[in-house]
């Protein structure tokens, strides 16, 4: 007996199986191919995302800063024109933010000056009006008196003007009037609102009293060189005229001047400009304190013959007022040489100076006037 084959169809499960096979695998392809489009695309956006950030470093190395801390070896080299022209715009920046700082403290400069010219513009103005204007005037004038000036002769001289004002005043013409006094050297004023002006006087000092050889004259010279006034001396019993000139003189605490010849004519308020009184101006300034305190008088007939006393009677002809240091030398040397024995010093000549002197040591103190 024969076996008999029998052939089996395949089952549709089967074929059902294949076909959900191939169509996960058509599956699986699909989602590789999506995965790989979203790789590449991750890629493509790395890569401009990079070319970005290279581009930004390129540019920021482009403009030096102060501090190198981001330059290495392998830094990309810069073109110099793009260098310069960061360093350009830096540098116009900067400018810009001064220009901008300075401009407000400038405007604040210029509003404050010409604040100040309006209120100083302003002031004049007021002023002016007010000067202007019937108040302030002067009804009550004072001085204070000196020893040679009374108040009511300053108040004499000033001669204000009716219907001044304490505020325009002539303050020239009145300090012009008051010097006509000798003795006046400087005029000052007082405003003592409503109506008070107060008037104070300065006198001029006396330097010197001169006696003319053309009599028992004497005058007063201002320390400015200007002649003040006559002055009277007191010529007491058997007293020469120059003693008591000399005794008034140091009494005054000044040096007097003797046998000014009669060409030189005082006249009060004016300039000494005679050459004998100009050399006595030359000695005394000339010479050093400490020696032009030792001198009482001088006497001088002219010019190039000035002599003078010291206080202890020594008598010295100095001649004309040069190489007065020399002179001065020479004389201290002598007294130096022979204290309180020396009655007379010539030094008209520098070279050749010659001297007087007693052998005793009892020496009296002369008159301090040259005989």
């Amino acid at each position: 007996m024969s076996e008999r084959k029998t052939h089996k169809k395949p089952t549709p499960r089967s074929k059902t199986r294949s076909t959900s096979t191939s169509q996960r695998g058509l599956a699986a392809d699909r989602g590789a191919a999506t995965r790989l489009r979203r790789t590449e695309k991750k890629v493509g956006e790395t890569r401009a995302k990079g070319r970005r950030l290279t581009k930004k470093a390129t540019l920021k190395r482009a403009v030096p800063r102060n501090s190198p801390r981001g330059a290495s070896d392998g830094a990309a080299t810069v073109p110099p024109f793009m260098v310069a022209s960061a360093q350009q715009m830096r540098a116009q920046r900067q400018q810009a933010a001064k220009g901008k700082s300075k401009l407000p403290k400038a405007q604040s400069i210029g509003r404050v000056f010409i604040i100040i010219v309006a209120l100083i513009a302003a002031c004049a103005v007021v002023l002016f009006i007010v000067s202007r204007m019937p108040v302030f005037t002067i009804t009550t004038v004072e001085a204070d008196a000196t020893e040679h000036v009374s108040s009511e002769s300053i108040v004499q001289l000033a001669a204000v003007d009716q219907g001044s004002t304490l505020l325009n005043f002539d303050e020239a013409g009145i300090t012009e009037r008051i010097k006509r006094n000798p003795w006046v050297s400087e005029v000052s004023y007082t405003r003592e609102f409503p109506n008070t002006l107060k008037i104070s006087v300065s006198e001029r000092s006396v330097k010197a009293i001169v006696t003319m050889s053309s009599g028992e004259l004497a005058w007063c010279l201002g320390s400015d060189d200007i002649w003040i006034e006559p002055l009277s001396i007191q010529v007491g019993d058997g007293e020469s005229f120059n003693d008591a000139a000399l005794a008034q003189a140091q009494q005054m605490g000044v040096i007097l001047i003797t046998d000014v010849p009669s060409s030189v004519s005082p006249q009060a308020g004016s300039t000494a400009s005679d050459d004998t009184i100009t050399a006595v101006e030359s000695f005394q300034s000339s010479f050093s304190s400490s020696f032009s305190s030792q001198i009482v008088s001088y006497s001088v007939p002219s010019a190039s013959s000035v002599s003078c006393v010291l206080s202890n009677g020594l008598s010295i002809s100095l001649g004309s007022a040069s190489e007065i240091e020399t002179k001065e030398a020479i004389i201290s040397s002598l007294i130096d040489k022979y204290p309180d024995r020396l009655t007379y010093i010539n030094v008209r000549v520098t070279s050749s100076p010659s001297y007087r002197m007693i052998d005793s040591e009892d020496v009296q103190s002369g008159s301090g006037t040259s005989s």
